[in-house]
């Protein structure tokens, strides 16, 4: 008996994964773990801090805003198109086909390259761990390899399993640092002011605010991690948009907070409070040493916990983005197979395992494991690829509903196109090519990875021109209104020969209109 179900069966059904399996919450710990919040604040706040200086609050709620912005473009199309696809499925439908392609071609190269990053990073911070608490110098990459086994055990096994780990471990996290920032308000005494969410407070004004802004929106990537389970949450039209919701919501509230708490408990309102923080390798590890030493050990580890939870979330997310654009046959089809035991997206699974490791490896030794080598380099290229995926969203989202009765001119037309101009500088700013070696190689590796698409593009388009017709056409399409699903019907794997005539289809869907 076979362990797999074929991406262009013979039976009546394309393969899908298991539907109904998860809820709300899962969702919303799979976009909150992409999300890393306690990585994020860990890393990024003293990036944001050079620039915005006591204003980094500021900066952060306004990015909590423009992801905002991002976000209701996710929400509006998930009410209409779930699917495990989707920005790939969102785009490939208010932009077309070509559009689509693209999409999924730069969406993956996104999320799969913030996988090594973080493979690496995982290792980099348990070997420090280790060697500081057990003086034990163990290499970095056995680490990293001990926790990718985890990660391919349970990404094979379980989705579920997968979601409910890493809302355990973010709950754990965000609790740690929610404690240590309440007692660093709590003790902050004069560093307690609201004057951190004014311009004036940055000591280079509207500039070193927006910078700020740039680092705060980095924080989100991955938000929209939870529109990859369309296709395995229950009722997925109303709990996909409400997990992205949630999620937004909940980690955005928590920068935010810890912004202002360790503004406050570093008084960065004094000039030489905030120089001697910029001179800080670790800030939050120097504020818990200050106002709760007990805390220390549970900010390292909670910090390892971040980065397994994030690299378990990326991982799942990139693979559903392989197995939608294998199950077109964008990629190969045999990436469109799904276990016929477990449902999961097992060849995607070990495809991009080997990405992940050999990149990871590679790179880890070539610019050192820790956030200034690996995991800032590759998480840089990753960043540029998915925020020009955002960005095509919010065009997508005004052209697919901008001949629709349902059209409203704030969630469909007005908001997106603020999301386009919000994103706009930070797209700039990650890419710009006078940034210092071997930053200054990223717009050059997305440009690339481009150029590559464009020509397996323009191959399929006079080669194989059915499968650009059919990209995005695979949707949750038990919840689909019946015009989405004759449209479906029609186009869906159209190239095989082995699957069933229309005629065929229409008398195993009664319920379809034939007009």
């Amino acid at each position: 008996m076979s362990d797999e179900t074929p991406a262009t069966p013979s039976g009546p059904k394309a393969p899908a994964l298991e539907r109904g399996v998860l809820t709300i919450p899962n969702a919303i710990a799979l976009s909150a773990a992409a999300m890393a919040p306690v990585l994020a604040v860990v890393l990024n706040a003293p990036a944001a801090a050079a620039a915005a200086g006591a204003a980094l609050p500021l900066s952060f709620l306004i990015a909590f805003i423009a992801a905002a912005l991002v976000g209701n473009t996710v929400v509006q199309f998930s009410r209409l198109l779930p699917s495990a696809g989707s920005f790939y499925t969102f785009n490939s439908k208010g932009l077309g086909s070509g559009a689509g392609f693209f999409t999924g071609w730069l969406f993956w190269i996104g999320y799969a390259t913030l996988a090594p990053g973080l493979f690496s990073a995982l290792g980099a911070f348990v070997h420090d761990y280790v060697l500081a608490t057990f003086n034990a110098d163990i290499q970095w990459w056995l680490f990293s390899l001990a926790g990718m086994a985890i990660v391919v055990g349970l990404s094979l096994r379980s989705i579920k399993a997968s979601v409910s780990l890493d809302l355990t471990l973010l709950v754990i996290e965000v609790v740690i640092f929610l404690v240590l920032g309440v007692l660093a308000i709590s003790t902050a005494g004069s560093g307690n002011t609201g004057e951190v969410f004014l311009i004036s407070s940055s000591p280079t004004g509207f500039s070193g605010v927006g910078l700020g802004v740039v680092f705060g929106l980095l924080s989100f990537v991955g938000f929209d991690a939870a529109a990859t389970l369309g296709e395995e949450t229950r009722n997925p039209k109303r709990s996909i948009p409400l997990a992205v919701i949630g999620a937004l919501g909940i980690v955005g509230v928590f920068y935010v907070l810890m912004m202002y708490s360790l503004t406050a408990g570093y008084r960065l309102n004094d000039p030489q409070q905030l120089t001697a923080f910029l001179q800080d390798a670790n800030p939050f590890i120097t504020l818990g040493q200050n106002i709760a030493p007990w805390l220390l050990q549970p900010i390292e580890i909670s910090a390892i916990a971040g980065i397994f939870s994030c690299l378990l979330a990326i991982h799942n997310t990139t693979v559903r983005v392989i197995f939608s654009m294998g199950r077109d046959k964008v990629l190969p089809s045999s990436l469109g197979r799904i276990h016929a035991r477990w449902f999961s997206p097992h060849r995607a699974i070990f495809v991009q395992t080997v990405f992940t490791v050999v990149v990871g490896i590679g790179v880890g030794l070539w610019l050192g494991p820790g956030p200034t080598g690996s995991y800032g380099f590759t998480g840089a290229i990753g960043t540029v690829a998915i925020v020009i995926v955002y960005i095509l969203s919010n065009i997508a989202l005004i052209r697919y509903f901008w001949r629709r009765a349902d059209r409203s001119l704030v969630k469909h037309i007005i908001v997106p196109a603020l999301g386009v101009l919000a994103l706009a500088y930070p797209l700039y700013s990650v890419s710009d090519p006078t940034q210092a070696y071997p930053y200054n190689l990223v717009p050059i590796v997305v440009l690339v990875w481009i150029a590559l698409g464009t020509a397996l593009y323009l191959y399929y388009r006079a080669k194989s021109p059915e499968k650009i017709a059919a990209i995005g056409a695979f949707v949750a399409e038990d919840d689909l209104p019946l015009d989405e699903q004759h449209e479906s019907l029609l186009i869906a794997r159209a190239s095989s020969v082995q699957h069933p005539t229309i005629e065929e289809e229409f008398q195993r869907h009664p319920e379809v209109s034939r007009d």
